[in-house]
């Protein structure tokens, strides 16, 4: 007989949060799940620690495999998960001991086939307890207009309980950042009815990345790539959300576009600078009209449909008047 839930957990060099990580699930007032640690090839002690933790509990499962990201550990972990519900744990957060028991039964009583809670951030210097809202239903339409506006629940998969038949034909992209962001939207088009409960159940560890790991990721188009993709999923299914799907996709194309142009090293980027324009210029029709934007960024939305380069030298402009 399956179990009611699988608990997904990729584990990478997370040494030292993994115990609070795992001890957090073990003690889940519903009881019957497993849990599956991927050592997603782990150079630390990470893949010994997941080992010891099965020996212990006949509920945990192990999958060591060389190293491929979070998204490539997750979609190992659904090749072989047996719940008929699915969640997901990063290896460096922790959960409360009902947040389980929680979604699962909201599913169950009111027949839902995705269940969200909320979370509490904590940064270094102060901690967030997000939502508080009551037991809200939406059908497929209303929870996907409520996922890109993030009104109630955002992209993440952590927040959220899945039943396992929406993932059949569904996998993690790999090889990219803001994996959460490409999968979620097609679980919930896979879905009937989604809950949510403004109950703070998920601690999420906001962590300070090095620097170089910032530089990458403000670099990086995966962002706009990706809504670029969900503009034209939408186009099709859901028309009414263009214009949020637009809205995200220019401020994110914007925001690389900023953090290049003020690059001393642009000339590194100009791939990436190039193919952000491109695609920007291609929803100037529908950017120029939105009325988010004030009349400065309308002006950097004209400037480059003129010319791309013209966009490099207004923002590298405005930064040196604002550092005189």
């Amino acid at each position: 007989m399956n179990p009611k839930i699988s608990i997904i957990v990729p584990v990478y060099k997370v040494e030292p949060y993994i115990h609070k990580c795992v001890d957090s699930i073990l003690v889940q007032t519903l009881t019957d799940f497993e849990l599956i640690l991927v050592d997603d090839g782990s150079p630390d002690q990470c893949g010994i620690i997941c080992d010891e933790y099965a020996k212990k509990d006949n509920r945990i499962k192990v999958i060591h495999k060389k190293n491929g990201g979070q998204a490539s550990a997750r979609n190992a972990a659904l090749n072989i998960a047996k719940g008929d519900y699915i969640g997901f744990v990063d290896s460096d957060d922790w959960i409360e001991p009902d947040m389980y028991e929680l979604l699962y039964n909201i599913c169950i009583e009111n027949d839902c086939d995705i269940a969200n809670c909320t979370s509490i951030v904590h940064y270094n210097d102060k901690t967030i307890v997000n939502g508080s809202e009551p037991l809200t239903i939406h059908n497929r339409s209303q929870a996907m207009k409520a996922l890109f506006e993030g009104a109630l629940y955002d992209e993440v998969v952590w927040s959220k309980l899945m039943k396992r038949k929406l993932l059949e034909n569904l996998r993690f992209p790999e090889g990219i950042m803001y994996e959460d962001t490409a999968f979620t939207y097609k679980v919930i088009n896979e879905s009937e009815k989604v809950c949510y409960i403004g109950e703070p159940k998920y601690h999420y560890i906001k962590r300070e990345n090095s620097t170089m790991d910032l530089a990458v990721k403000n670099k990086s188009i995966d962002a706009v790539l990706i809504y670029d993709d969900i503009y034209r999923y939408v186009s099709q299914y859901y028309p009414e959300l263009k214009p949020i799907i637009t809205l995200k996709l220019a401020n994110n194309a914007m925001a690389v576009l900023n953090t290049i142009s003020l690059d001393p090293n642009h000339i590194v980027y100009q791939n990436e600078y190039k193919k952000v324009t491109e695609i920007l210029n291609n929803y100037f029709t529908e950017t120029i009209k939105l009325k988010e934007y004030v009349t400065n960024v309308k002006i950097l939305l004209f400037a480059t449909r003129i010319h791309p380069i013209l966009y490099k030298l207004i923002i590298n402009f405005l930064s040196r008047r604002k550092r005189g």
